[in-house]
């Protein structure tokens, strides 16, 4: 919606968390004739009297409410839309979306497009509300979106990018069809879509290859693990798509530190190395986080909000390479181990009597936190915390 079909409209305002205030600002802004509602959670029927509803991504699309409101002709949509429809049109947007991986990758692409010269702006589901850009004259705008973003999505970007889908997200979506189908809703929505399983660059050798064209090394990636070098290939074909040097792609690279709780190395002490790893929240991620640092013996803190996974696949993995689980509540009940704590302190502190000198202690708990925590950043500061002050 332009912000001149905004004029004069009842606008409820629907979660007052960063993007309903970056909504609430916007419209005061371009749409000061319109009457704004705020909508909080004890006070949804302030909904109906409304002529569109601007939610926030947390508030799920198949709510009852939103089934109800559309019933009656009122228009729902979100801030994501609104700067699609409202963004400067010289300014080109790639959004970034995936299970796992998509902040990570947004963060690369964003500090490599900066490092040849451009104004970029890097916002969504990473921090910043991509509304706060509308009247920006970026070059580019790398939009992190998550599939609460991604389901009601409404816009032309100049590039879509899929990095990878497991199942995730059940409470909101309902079902995991539906998970993947709100992914992959976004994603065709691009001018040029990109999916990272077969995005033209490729690994070979240990090098990034384009078309049988060796570039650089992947160890110029100064991230840990096969999974970011795959998300750099999904980097460098973007990069590649708009014509730029993909050679000067790799001290951006190297310069790039990434990002907290993904793989960061906490401490070394001890004679072990302490990864904090609470990003993940999937069986495969934990998985691939343990291929990172396969060769050397490790422990693994697991377990966390029980959404149904399946665990299969990582108790085979545990099994046949070796690895030392100490299970945490309450998905830490379905992983094969002995050892089975009630907090990270607990944890780390067994960690460091069962893990062999020149090991790693690997908190990727392939699950989410709510259980225990208000979301994965506390739950990986908990951990530094046990690994500095026990």
């Amino acid at each position: 919606m332009l912000w001149q079909d905004l004029e004069h409209k009842r606008i409820a305002i629907w979660g007052m968390g960063r993007e309903g205030a970056a909504v609430k600002k916007a419209m005061q802004k371009h749409v000061p004739s319109a009457t704004l509602i705020e909508v909080a959670e004890n006070n949804v029927n302030d909904l109906f009297g409304a002529d569109v509803v601007l939610k926030s991504p947390g508030v799920s699309l198949y709510r009852p409410e939103i089934a109800k409101a559309k019933e009656q002709g009122i228009v729902v949509t979100s801030g994501t839309n609104l700067f699609m429809a409202n963004k400067n049109p010289a300014t080109k947007v790639i959004a970034i979306t995936g299970t796992k991986g998509k902040s990570t990758t947004s963060s690369l692409l964003a500090h490599t497009l900066t490092s040849y010269g451009l104004k970029v702006c890097l916002g969504g589901n990473i921090g910043v509300p991509l509304l706060d850009f509308v009247d920006e004259s970026a070059d580019y705008v790398v939009a992190e979106l998550s599939s609460y973003q991604c389901a009601d999505f409404v816009g032309r970007p100049d590039v879509t990018v899929l990095l990878n889908l497991y199942p995730e997200h059940l409470q909101w979506h309902g079902t995991h069809e539906q998970y993947y189908a709100d992914k992959r809703h976004m994603w065709a929505q691009g001018v040029w879509q990109l999916d990272n399983r077969d995005n033209g660059i490729k690994i070979q050798d240990n090098f990034f290859v384009d078309s049988g064209k060796t570039l650089f090394p992947i160890s110029s990636l100064n991230l840990r693990g096969i999974h970011n070098a795959q998300n750099a290939c999904a980097v460098l074909a973007v990069l590649k798509h708009f014509g730029l040097d993909l050679m000067r792609a790799e001290q951006a690279f190297q310069s790039f530190d990434g990002l907290a709780h993904r793989l960061q190395i906490v401490a070394e002490q001890g004679g072990l190395t302490f990864v904090d790893d609470s990003i993940s929240t999937t069986p495969e991620t934990a998985i691939c986080a343990m291929e990172s640092f396969k060769g050397r013996p490790i422990t693994l803190l697991v377990g966390g909000f029980d959404r149904g996974q399946d665990y299969t696949e990582l108790n085979r993995y545990i099994k046949e390479n070796g690895v030392q689980a100490i299970a945490l509540p309450t998905t830490g009940d379905r992983v094969d181990t002995p050892c089975h704590v009630a907090t990270i302190k607990e944890a780390v502190a067994l960690a460091k009597q069962v893990t062999p000198r020149g090991g790693c202690v690997l908190l990727s708990p392939a699950a989410p936190s709510y259980n225990m925590y208000k979301n994965f950043e506390a739950r990986g500061d908990d951990f530094k915390a046990a690994v500095k002050f026990p």
